[in-house]
């Protein structure tokens, strides 16, 4: 097999060979037998206390275990094995040894995510768009994003976001996920330019996840998108799944449209359309245009958190809420922590809502940026607060981000980023601090030495609220 031949190392080489074999048909002892191989992979105690913890899911009826059933059950064979390769053994072993390798010499590590927008060109015009500032006429050359992969493969950095913009207005979107089989590429799209023919090429291709956005029924969705696009949508998921490409979704999360895309109704939906992944993404007013009506309550956003964690318990979907997992990852994971983001100029920011830089792709290296003043005084702050459900330095903590902006002296990468740091920084505070007072008041009842204690479960299949009593009781 093809991936075999790329590894050197005699022990690895024979225990992905035995991986390999074993996903040609799957069953409870085989998956165990697989993560017992993985954890031969890796000598990091965290990654394989992770493999640890997918045991003992395999072992019950987690929803994480139908999860992984309905994802083998779905790909066609030699994708699993693409899958596998990238996200799995690239990403977190092989490119886990490369950037201990490189925190090790240098004293800083290389993140675990690179969040590219290879082009700023897009067919829709979107309410709320974070990227709206930046204009339309932005794209990256290829051979610049081709010099951007191949650093990343020489850090470790395994897992690529391409955003954009819409990613499928870049001409060279196939070529480089093509080009760079060892990384695995997360494609967010907002879905209206996906044919049959384009997912049939996602399929060959292989290593690739693609998250269409959307945002609720069609009232939420064409709102915020424009007239037709949510059937648009609707194509695109069919086209995706008779292709047998490996779908996710995205949400924008506002005042308007969190009850919806947070329902069971919703998620069961999406379940059915064949997403595997849901990622909510807060509203952040940083394009310029701010509009602090469209931002959730903090009653919201804790309505948000609470039904996260309900579909966590009782659905085969991975999901993702960008700001409520704060304790999941302590706090803030941008500057090159966890992840960055470069965008179609070659900017190189914090991350894809703080519009910051002091480093152009153009003039540097990735090595070199993730090393930057900038980069370096947001690590040094990180977590921004003790209450990891305050981790953002843009919404839950502005003094921070305002106090690194005069330390520091970056460009704003976009006409008008500068305005929630200027003229409507009382707004920001007042937002942060109301979210601040009921996020403290969580903190105190429902965690413990930053873990969470209570669980949540959908109204309608029991009781709200349980304490989990492997930790006990919260006062």
């Amino acid at each position: 097999m093809e991936v075999l031949e790329r590894v050197k190392d005699y022990a690895s080489r024979k225990v992905i060979e035995q991986i390999i074999a074993l996903l040609r048909r799957v069953d409870d002892h085989r998956i165990l037998q697989m993560l017992s191989l993985a954890k031969r992979l890796t000598n990091d105690q965290e990654v394989k206390g992770a493999i640890d913890r997918v045991r003992e899911f395999i072992k019950t009826d987690h929803p994480a275990k139908q999860l992984f059933y309905r994802i083998i059950n779905y790909l066609p064979y030699e994708n699993s094995v693409k899958i596998f390769w990238t996200l799995f053994n690239n990403a977190w072993f092989v490119g886990g040894k490369k950037r201990d390798a490189f925190e090790e010499e240098h004293g800083y590590r290389p993140p675990f995510v690179l969040i590219l927008s290879p082009t700023m060109r897009c067919n829709l015009r979107c309410k709320g768009c974070y990227t709206l500032g930046y204009g339309r006429k932005y794209e990256l050359e290829y051979e610049v994003v081709d010099r951007i992969l191949r650093e990343c493969e020489d850090l470790g950095i395994y897992f690529v976001t391409v955003l954009g913009g819409e990613p499928l207005m870049y001409p060279h979107l196939f070529r480089m996920i093509e080009e760079h089989p060892d990384i695995f590429f997360q494609v967010y799209t907002n879905g209206t330019l996906v044919t049959k023919e384009t997912a049939k090429r996602f399929n060959e291709l292989g290593n690739v996840l693609v998250v269409i956005s959307i945002e609720g029924e069609e009232e939420e969705t064409d709102s915020w998108r424009g007239k037709g696009v949510y059937r648009r949508i609707m194509n695109a998921f069919d086209h995706l799944r008779e292709a047998e490409v490996l779908i996710g979704t995205s949400s924008t999360v506002t005042r308007q449209n969190v009850e919806r895309v947070s329902s069971y109704e919703f998620v069961d939906r999406m379940i059915e359309l064949g997403s595997f992944v849901l990622n909510y993404f807060l509203y952040i007013p940083v394009n310029g245009m701010a509009d602090f009506s469209l931002m959730v309550t903090p009653e919201q956003r804790d309505l948000l958190r609470r039904r996260v964690i309900a579909i966590r318990n009782t659905r085969p979907v991975f999901v993702m809420d960008f700001w409520n997992d704060g304790p999941y990852v302590e706090g803030c994971i941008a500057a090159g922590r966890r992840y960055f983001h470069i965008n179609a100029k070659g900017d190189i920011e914090p991350c894809v809502y703080t519009h910051i830089a002091v480093d152009n792709i153009h003039n540097t290296t990735i090595a070199q940026a993730l090393n930057s003043r900038l980069f370096r005084a947001i690590r040094a702050r990180q977590p921004h607060n003790p209450n990891h459900l305050r981790p953002c330095m843009i919404i839950d903590n502005p003094h921070i981000l305002r106090e690194i902006i005069a330390e520091t002296k970056p460009y704003f990468t976009h006409p008008g980023a500068e305005e929630i740091y200027t003229e409507k920084k009382e707004l920001m505070d007042e937002y942060a601090a109301r979210w601040g007072e009921l996020a403290e008041r969580i903190w105190r009842e429902e965690y413990r030495d930053g873990k969470r204690v209570v669980e949540y479960w959908p109204e309608e299949e029991g009781a709200k609220v349980a304490f989990c009593g492997s930790i006990g009781s919260a006062e």
